[in-house]
Formats: structure tokens, sequence, C-alpha cells
């Protein structure tokens, strides 16, 4: 009789004899779940991985998280809207843009008409205070002359814009009648009018810091044979360009109207 070895306890089944039963297999399905149980995809529940590194403070000022581009390139975007902002406010104190809204200059300006207003025509400079200046006062685009068509701030609503042309100035008499225009007792003639008015006015003289604007459709405008005199003082600007319809642009004509030679009447009594 042959005595066997006392089982070793921690032998494990593998190295037990293969002749010796192993027990039965585990099932494929609980294989499947076990492993699935640990690899949960966390890094950190393997043993063997490394912890991640953390991750680093963020030492950015909260200027650098609003503007990532760098100091330089937001100092230079700021410079650039400086300057377009300044350019505007300069743009807009000496020009600006207005679109005819109506008939009242036909055939002169359309209605929709874009122009630009010189808005330091008429402007007087005070340079007095400089040492060797004779003169106390400078216009740099001379005074407001007969024929100078004008933007102004409408007398009975100023959130109103007008354009009409001048027809009388300060000191001058003006009177309507018989489908003439007479200043100063002599009708004008004025060659960049349709159709002849078919109103009177007059006759009255303009006062001190006022001028008589009509517009270029005499029979189809509001202005100051209407409403009285204009006052200066709204007068916005000059027009000197027009710059919409394409096929209209150009510099605006300011016409002097002239007396018709040899043409001299007497007001109406």
């Amino acid at each position: 009789m042959v005595n066997q070895p006392p089982a070793d306890p921690d032998r494990l089944p593998r190295d037990l004899d293969p002749r010796e039963p192993a027990g039965p297999p585990p099932p494929v399905r609980a294989l499947a779940v076990a492993s699935a149980a640990s690899h949960a995809g966390l890094a950190d529940r393997d043993p063997w991985a490394a912890p991640p590194a953390a991750a680093p403070p963020d030492e950015r000022t909260t200027l650098q998280r609003i503007w990532p581009f760098g100091m330089r390139t937001l100092a230079e975007t700021l410079e650039v809207v400086a300057l377009a902002l300044l350019m505007f406010i300069i743009v807009r104190g000496v020009a600006q843009n207005f679109i005819v809204d109506g008939g009242s200059m036909e055939p002169n300006f359309q209605h929709a008409d874009m122009v630009v207003v010189n808005k330091l025509a008429y402007r007087t400079f005070d340079f007095s205070w400089l040492p060797l200046v004779e003169e106390d006062a400078w216009r740099p685009f001379g005074a407001i002359e007969q024929g100078d068509v004008v933007v102004f701030a409408f007398p009975l609503g100023p959130d109103r814009d007008f354009i009409k042309r001048v027809v009388a100035l300060p000191g001058q008499t003006v009177e309507v009648r018989d489908g003439d225009v007479i200043v100063n007792g002599e009708v004008l003639d004025e060659p960049y009018l349709l159709h002849a008015p078919s109103y009177a006015f007059g006759p009255q003289t303009v006062p001190p810091g006022h001028v008589f604007v009509l517009g270029d459709a005499r029979n189809n405008s509001y202005d100051s044979h209407s409403w009285g005199m204009l006052q200066q003082g709204l007068i916005i600007g000059r027009a000197e360009l027009r710059y919409w319809p394409l096929d209209r642009i150009g510099i605006v004509g300011h016409e002097e109207p002239r007396a018709q030679s040899g043409v001299e009447v007497s007001h109406s009594q």
C-alpha cells in the first residue's frame, strides 16, 4: 500500500494534477459581467495606473480671460475704435447727409435724392485773440448768398428739416405777384424753375438775421411765403453734393437769381 502525500491546501487548482478534476468552469456570462465591473472606464480603479495630474490653477487676470488675444492686440483695437469715433465726430461736425423727402425742390432735387450738407458754411470763427490778426471774424466758406440751397430746421417744428433756396437776404424787400419774384423792385430771372408761382406775397422787408426761402417747385412748396422769414440760426448748412442716385451724382449748383435785364417794377399797393 502506497501512502499518498497529504493534499497541500495552498495549491491552486492549476497546480493540481491535471488528472484531478478542477470543478466546473465559470459560466461565460459571469466572466463578462465581472470584466465589465472591473473596467468601468475609470483609470483610478487600476491600481497600477498613475493618478491623473491636477489641473494647474488659472493664473490669468479677468481681462485676459475676456480678451485672450494679448494686451498689444487689445491696445491696437482700442486705438482703432477711438480713431474711428474721433473721425465720426469730426465728420459729423463738418458734414451731414440728408434725404430729400417730397417734391418741393423739383426739378432740381427729386424725392429720395441724397445730399451732403456742409455744416461749416456761414459759420464765423473769431480769431481776434491771436496777435497780428486784423480781422475779428473769419468765414472760410463765405456768407450766405441769394441762390444758395440750404437745409434748416423747420421753425414751426425743429424736429423736421427742410431744404429750400435762398431768394432774399436781410434788408432786401421781396414780393411775389403776377408770377414774378421781385427783390428790391427788380424781377428775378430764375432759369432753374419749371413753373412760375401762382400766389401773391408781400412786399415785405427781410429783417436782420433772417432770409427769405422758397422751394423750386413754387406751387408745391411750404416755405417763407406761407410761414414767414427764416431765422439764420436755424440753418444747418449748405447742400454741396448729391451722391444718390448715381446717374445724377454731382456738385449742387447754387445759381444766384439775377434781375431780368431792363425789367423793373414798382411795389404793389
